[in-house]
């Protein structure tokens, strides 16, 4: 089948061709490798045990170790775990300790852990069976002898040497004492890092860890390990992924599925004729979504209850897991393997069958499905959602987008764009867009020490609500896999989907410059130079996304909500980014205590932060609103946040959920629900519109009112302060009103000429607080500058609700609050009662401020009551 070269499925007429293929092609990978399995584990040629089989693998790895998995057609599993230290063990969810493989000349065996490690550091943690499968293992790695009697050449590189990991003089040992004089090694680091290839000379084996250094000389050590017939025996160092085990994995064609931390997975008398030759973990799973794809009716949605399907027992097995597990592979070889269709021979051949099914059944796919009335069409949507592969020249497009985009670009002429960004996490868009099912070259030219990355789309998975009825409005899965763009080399790739450009970054500053082939180039706003020809495109529709980007936040849009966020703006771009970058990124970070290059300097915040040696934190990234659907609720917090409404640098919601990234829980009081701190930065916002420009700023309406009833009932009870406390619902409003009150007394009486700087004080106090707590030597240092003298690092973590905002707020007004907050019903702990008294405050006095509903966004000052019996809202003066 001539699709299986290409990857252009645009022939295929069924499914069926295609799901004989992959049932073969599994029927034939799966008794891969039997010869070397036989052979290091002392089989018969039909894999059965006999008296001299190795039936019995005992080694606990510890959990210094990771879980990997094979990659089905190009090696197997031989050490699979069988029992945990840990009190239970679920053999579902165990994992492979173990890989072996041969691709060519290229023999490799990888392991979670070192052997000759655990034999020095807890010899009764390994059995003698394992150590003979190791002295198989080498044996088969080094390849048959020259000459019988001459040691051979093994390179030992890049092994660590600690108290944890004596890797190095272990494997030395080990080699010593099992298989003494069949071999001759290095001196210990005289092999590491650029010194590799060197002293590949001649060896015919490379024991290779996880750890070392990254340079060109030493991938060229591997790839020439690889290409001359030098076996490898890769071992993992600790539970956790580096940078030289992820080239390895991706040299090697493994899979990092995590630590074996949580697991504490171990071999117990581990049986490799049991194993048998099952399938790897992920295709079993692929397996059953393949039955579950050709059997109509497999499943009965209708069992949901709307969007929660659990009821239905068996769906993961038979559905979720294989989406997981076919996507999550995908993704991997899309990542590491390069095109896997430009390959002559059958390279990852049951991948590529599964690859071109999910592109047959993608062709079919018309959106919006329903889970329940179009359940065959539905599963089959799925399936092609999940199996999407970019890394090639062709993809097939659905036959219909939904509502995320058209399908029909022909009215549009790709173009070549050499775009140039200066580089700022995480990411920042280009200005062009992909194409759907057309391929795109990106050709990096700087010589910039930044990683960069390309994908398409910033639209979070969640935003397609595709199990809530109709919900499957469009495919899943539109962010796009990620692409490395690496200096002076091109990268090619398609989308099924197409979409907005974006480019990652792992560090700021540095120019990034792009070339770009076959992109169209949809309405996209950065600067004021584009203003005429952004209103122009948005006015020709030819795009279904428009973006706005400044510095500091970028705005992805659907073309009508765009159209409607520049109505609200003088249909003027600069005007809508100029509101941006006040509203959206300026005053929210100064409110949240950092400071930026585009974030205003307040006086009353950075000489508190002076006087205090208290460090105020910079914030330098780009934040991002997709104005499409909303991944939870009607806006979702995040970054990028998402909504179904369109983009207001003014409006509550989107200040809202850029506020949800900004709010700290130790700021609440007990009982307070969370969002009590959130909307803190969307009044501040608003504040300063009316301040600044005299825009009305329509801000909620806060229950100053009710608390004002509260107050005064409390007063003529036997205990006031319960009684407040008594009072208090939990509703956020109320807190959020309390805290304006509170902002209004250190106006009136804290010397602060505005208010609201009670807040960013708070937030550089809380910032410095957790890095305190993080070390003895750190809290000893700065425990008295944050007003916490008297509590070791011990007590300051496992300190009361009330008891971190009743003395921070203390620090930050230079008030005694202990007394005020009580009249609110806050009550602290005895010890930090003592630790405000130690401070040696003012008191602040319990006055209550008459603001009312919404008119505090208006200004701070308002008239004072002082809370006590008999207390009585002011008269209106009669005009």
């Amino acid at each position: 089948m001539k699709a299986f070269r290409t990857g252009d499925a645009s022939d295929i007429a069924s499914a069926e061709p295609v799901l004989a293929k992959i049932d073969a092609q599994i029927a034939e990978d799966r008794f891969q490798h039997k010869e070397i399995i036989n052979r290091l584990f002392q089989l018969n040629d039909d894999g059965t045990a006999n008296n001299n089989s190795l039936t019995s693998i005992t080694w606990d790895v510890t959990w210094d170790a990771p879980i990997m998995a094979p990659t089905f057609g190009k090696n197997r599993t031989f050490l699979h775990a069988n029992g945990s230290n840990k009190e239970s063990f679920d053999p579902s969810t165990s994992g492979t300790l173990g890989i072996v493989g041969e691709d060519g000349d290229s023999r490799y065996i990888a392991l979670s852990s070192s052997p000759m490690r655990i034999w020095k550091r807890y010899p009764d943690a390994i059995n003698d069976q394992t150590h003979s499968l190791t002295i198989n293992s080498i044996n088969w790695l080094a390849g048959p002898a020259d000459q019988a009697d001459e040691p051979r050449k093994i390179v030992i590189a890049n092994l660590p040497e600690s108290y944890y990991f004596p890797d190095q003089s272990s494997t030395r040992e080990w080699l010593d004492e099992y298989m003494p004089g069949k071999f001759t090694y290095n001196d210990a680091t005289v092999c590491d890092n650029e010194a590799l290839y060197s002293c590949l000379d001649g060896a015919s084996l490379l024991i290779h860890s996880s750890v070392g250094e990254i340079s060109d000389d030493w991938k060229n050590a591997i790839a020439r390990a690889q290409s001359e017939d030098i076996g490898i025996l890769y071992i993992h160092t600790d539970g956790g992924q580096t940078t030289v085990g992820q080239h390895m994995f991706e040299e090697l064609d493994l899979s990092y599925v995590g630590d074996n931390y949580w697991q504490q997975l171990v071999l117990k008398e581990f049986d490799i004729t049991n194993l048998g030759y099952q399938l790897p973990d992920n295709l079993q799973k692929i397996v059953a979504l393949l039955d579950t794809a050709r059997t109509p009716g497999s499943i009965d949605f209708s069992r949901c209850d709307g969007s929660d399907c659990s009821p239905i027992a068996d769906i993961n097995a038979k559905f979720f897991d294989g989406l997981s597990a076919l996507q999550g592979e995908l993704r991997r070889l899309d990542r590491e393997a390069g095109s896997l269709f430009t390959s002559a021979n059958d390279d990852y051949a049951v991948w590529r069958w599964l690859i071109l099914l999910a592109d047959y059944y993608r062709g079919q796919t018309s959106y919006p499905l329903d889970k329940v009335k179009d359940s065959e069409a539905f599963i089959k949507a799925a399936f092609s959602d999940a199996g999407v592969y970019q890394s090639r020249s062709t993809n097939t497009v659905p036959a219909d987008l939904g509502n995320f985009s058209r399908t029909d670009f022909s009215h549009i002429t790709p173009v070549t764009k050499t775009i140039n960004l200066i580089s700022k996490s995480n990411f920042r868009s280009t200005g062009v867009y992909v194409l759907p099912g057309q391929e795109v070259t990106i050709r990096r030219t700087d010589n910039s020490d930044v990683v960069v990355s390309a994908f398409v789309n910033s639209v979070r998975d969640g935003a397609t609500h595709w199990l809530d009825v109709d919900g499957y409005k469009r495919p899943r899965y539109l962010w796009g896999q990620s692409f490395p763009l690496v200096t002076g080399e091109s990268v090619s790739f398609t989308s099924p989907y197409g979409g907005p450009l974006q480019l990652s970054f792992d560090r700021n500053h540095e120019p990034v410059t792009i070339e770009v082939r076959n992109v169209g180039e949809h309405p996209y706003w950065n600067g004021p130079e584009d203003d005429d020809a952004f209103a122009a495109a948005l006015e020709a529709g030819h795009y279904d996304w428009a973006e706005l980007a400044t510095d500091g936040f970028e705005v992805h849009s659907k073309l009508d909500k765009m159209q409607a966020s520049m109505s609200n703006w003088n249909n003027s771009a600069s005007d809508l980014a100029a509101a941006t970058e006040l509203y959206m990124s300026n005053l929210p970070h100064a409110l949240a205590g950092f400071r930026g290059e585009r974030i205003e300097v307040f006086d009353e915040v950075h000489d508190f932060a002076g006087d205090k040696d208290l460090t105020i934190d910079l914030i330098d990234m780009v934040k991002h609103m997709n104005a499409d659907q909303a991944t939870c609720g009607y806006g979702c917090s995040g970054n990028p946040y998402d909504a179904y409404w369109d983009f207001d640098p003014l409006g509550h919601g989107d200040i809202h959920e850029l506020g949800h990234g900004l709010e700290k829980g130790r700021f609440r009081f007990t009982g307070w629900e969370g969002h009590s701190t959130t909307n803190f930065y969307s009044y501040f916002s608003k504040y300063n519109s009316w301040k600044r420009e005299q825009r009305n700023p329509s801000c909620q309406a806060l229950p100053f009112r009710t608390l004002f009833d509260w107050l005064q009932t409390a007063q003529d009870a036997d205990d006031p302060v319960a009684t407040m406390a008594d009072n208090d619902d939990g509703g956020w409003s109320y807190g959020t009103a309390i805290y304006i009150q509170m902002m209004m007394a250190a106006q009136d009486q804290a010397g602060l000429q505005d208010g609201w700087m009670l807040l960013p004080r708070l937030h550089i106090l809380e910032r410095e607080f957790y890095r305190a707590t993080r070390s003895d030597e750190a809290w000893a240092e700065m425990k008295d500058r944050l007003g916490f003298g008297s509590y070791t690092r011990e007590q300051a973590n496992a300190l009361p609700q009330n008891d971190w905002p009743t003395i921070a707020l203390s620090v930050v007004t230079g008030r005694d609050m202990t007394n005020y907050l009580e009249t609110w019903g806050l009550v602290s702990s005895v010890k930090a009662k003592e630790q405000v008294t130690a401070l040696s405050l003012p008191a602040m006095s319990p006055i209550f401020y008459t603001a009312d509903g919404s008119d505090f966004c208006y200004g701070l000052d308002k008239p004072g009551v002082e809370i006590k019996k008999g207390m009585e809202w002011p008269e209106t003066p009669a005009e």
